[in-house]
């Protein structure tokens, strides 16, 4: 039997809980992450616009053949036996796992507001750096709320993150408000090239 992984399509989540749980690692001869923010933030159009991005290639480590060490942003291995090694994929999935899980140098948010308004998905999505008072202050969700800004974290388990987010955010609203915002969210992400980031996720 081949130690590599066939060429099926897996949901990014899936992926990314793999990396989370420590069922998949890196090799500890890899280089470090090295992508700058800008590029994860294409990689993620590219993904909700359903766009190639790529393969990746990673081997069955049953007998723990290679060293080995977790992505970065991860929890530590710690002892904790990996499954999978990546041999090529590295960068992005680390940019990937970092985005959706609110780790790393830098936190990704989508703008609805400007989604509503008819902007494009890659006008609505953006990044700060992880250490400023703007992102402190929207770790809360009121000011989340308030301001329409989904933080991509939110989608880190797929589409019923973002359900639950959304319905604390519309449920206080009056009923008419809150019908409106939902139909204008609904043809958004489902109009043209603007593809609801909760069901592209694919490799």
């Amino acid at each position: 039997m081949s130690i590599f992984e066939d060429t099926n399509p897996r949901a990014l989540k899936d992926l990314l809980g793999e990396i989370h749980s420590r069922t998949m690692a890196l090799p500890d001869f890899q280089r470090d992450f090295v992508w700058e923010p800008s590029a994860t933030q294409e990689l993620i159009v590219s993904i909700a616009n359903n766009y190639p991005a790529g393969s990746i290639l990673r081997v069955r480590d049953a007998k723990r053949v290679f060293a080995a060490r977790e992505f970065e942003g991860a929890p530590v291995l710690d002892g904790v036996k990996h499954t999978f090694l990546v041999l090529d994929g590295q960068q992005r999935l680390t940019s990937l796992y970092q985005a959706f899980y609110g780790v790393g140098e830098h936190r990704y948010y989508l703008d609805l507001r400007k989604l509503i308004g008819g902007a494009d998905f890659e006008e609505a999505i953006f990044h700060v750096r992880s250490n400023t008072k703007w992102v402190k202050a929207r770790e809360e969700f009121p000011l989340q709320a308030k301001e329409l800004l989904l933080p991509l974290s939110i989608l880190k388990g797929g589409a019923g993150g973002f359900l639950q987010w959304l319905l604390q955010v519309t449920n206080p609203m009056p009923q008419e408000e809150r019908t409106r915002l939902l139909d204008a969210l609904t043809e958004s992400t489902s109009s043209g090239s603007r593809r609801s980031t909760t069901t592209t996720f694919q490799w």
